[in-house]
């Protein structure tokens, strides 16, 4: 044989799993032939390269996980160091407005995804999904290390207000491009009945960021005391998170790209028109239900400690405690739910039944914090976390099987971000003026509710594609 080798690849084809030889004739380079299958339903799941062996796929699964590490690391840091963070650039006689001001940023950052979504989505459906995933993590390291540098008003006035608010911007319009470049690039590297498995790393990242998030300000406070993290010790969460950007632009560097080159098309001919031409109902479930993962992700896990400080004798540093030990748990179940994905239930009816018990559940899992009693709001925590580990698990691989590959990251980008971005981000204020507008503190249950119904409806709608080859 030589220098020739047949290596082989499982495929789904349908209905039954095929065998697809190759004869390797260069190292590095081979051709693929169907031993098997008929028409459409015969054809290969993938034309990408797949990394080869478990080394390989450990160092897609780490670079695909790293972006979310820091996309969501920063977003929780920014979002506990608020405080801190307003009185350095936007000092005030009135702390409210500082803080209004420094959350008022937060959230521009929100608006930013569905640009960044457009931009990155028509980068990875013309050029390829490497440059995405190199692109994205650049736009977010570099602001962060630029914050952990920066002059504060103190030392710039104004300029340092600006400065924060076009950092805030750069990241979010990142942001926009980051998870969903991450999770289809794991995805369609990924064996095709290990995609459930493949998807979940993204989110496995985005918890694992986010505890980190939490984890890291809070260290730094415990060992330094406040004043001193005021004064210069709040730099160091921010470069800490330029060090993590650092190993997974180098951990990016080397990945090979997922898929063949991009056909041909027209002049004019965008992926994002291409998408709302072609697949406009799937857009608009998708859309729905990314509205309602929004709500359901972030009234549970964001709002209901601040809703625990208002309504119960519990105190928020001790719900946001909790919070951070069930995300733990909740970054142990979130590849397992993806791993149930693909041997158990179809992905779809998977999260559609997690959707609706969380609905079901919303009220009595409130009422039931009310007793204060800590083993039983720690088990209310548990019971969320654990049912929002369903769609974390599942849901990035699903919304990757939704799309054409030809616009696929365009439609996953921009309907994620959308939906997630505006319901997603203005959840907890919806709550609170859902409170005032009701008089019922029950309100933000209800709303819940309404969410887990109607997002696990439009699931059930949409066509699940989870046994069947990437189209």
């Amino acid at each position: 044989m030589g220098r020739h080798k047949v290596v082989s690849t499982q495929v789904w084809a349908g209905n039954a799993w095929f065998i697809v030889l190759s004869r390797d004739c260069k190292a590095g380079a081979s051709s693929v032939k169907l031993a098997g299958g008929n028409g459409a339903k015969g054809k290969q799941d993938m034309a990408e390269a797949q990394p080869e062996g478990r080394k390989g796929r450990a160092r897609v699964i780490a670079a695909g996980m790293v972006g979310n590490v820091i996309e969501w690391y920063d977003f929780a840091l920014y979002g506990y160091m608020a405080v801190i963070i307003s009185q350095l650039f936007f000092p005030h006689g009135d702390k409210t407005v500082s803080l209004l001001a420094t959350y008022g940023v937060f959230a521009a950052g929100f608006f930013m995804r569905p640009l960044g979504a457009i931009f990155f989505g028509h980068l990875g459906d013309t050029i390829g999904r490497k440059p995405v995933l190199l692109l994205s993590v650049v736009m977010m390291v570099l602001p962060t290390i630029v914050l952990g540098l920066m002059p504060t008003y103190h030392d710039w006035g104004i300029a340092a207000s600006v400065c924060l608010v076009i950092i805030r911007l750069v990241q979010g319009f990142s942001v926009g491009g980051e998870f969903s470049g991450s999770a289809t690039y794991m995805v369609e590297t990924a064996r095709p009945h290990k995609r459930g498995l493949a998807g979940s790393w993204a989110n496995t990242g985005a918890v694992a960021g986010t505890v980190l998030g939490a984890g890291t300000p809070a260290t730094v406070i415990w060992i330094m005391g406040e004043p001193a993290v005021v004064d210069w010790g709040w730099r160091i969460p921010f470069l800490l998170g330029g060090v993590i950007g650092v190993i997974g632009l180098l951990l990016r560097r080397g990945l090979p790209e997922s898929e063949a080159p991009p056909e041909k098309r027209e002049a004019g001919d965008h992926p994002i028109v291409r998408v709302f031409r072609e697949e406009r109902d799937v857009m608009a479930k998708v859309m729905i239900f990314t509205a309602a993962y929004g709500i359901v992700y972030y009234i549970p896990m964001v709002y209901l400690p601040t809703w625990q400080s208002l309504y119960t004798s519990i105190q928020l540093h001790e719900a946001l405690f909790i919070v951070t030990l069930v995300m733990a748990v909740q970054m142990v179940l979130t590849p397992l739910a993806g791993y149930f994905s693909d041997r158990g239930m179809r992905r779809t009816h998977f999260v559609a039944l997690a959707f609706v018990l969380i609905g079901l559940l919303a009220i009595p899992l409130f009422m039931l914090t009310e007793t204060a009693v800590l083993w039983i709001v720690i088990l209310v925590y548990l019971t969320f976390a654990s049912l929002i580990a369903a769609p974390l698990g599942a849901v990035p691989t699903t919304m990757v099987e939704a799309f054409d590959r030809g616009h696929r990251l365009t439609g996953y980008s921009l309907a994620f971000n959308v939906g997630m971005g505006l319901a997603g981000g203005t959840a907890p204020m919806m709550a609170t003026a859902l409170i005032a507008v009701s008089g019922s503190h029950y309100a933000p249950a209800v709303y819940l509710l309404f969410a887990g119904l109607v997002g696990g409806a439009a699931l059930l709608f949409l066509k699940d594609h989870s046994r069947e080859p990437l189209r």
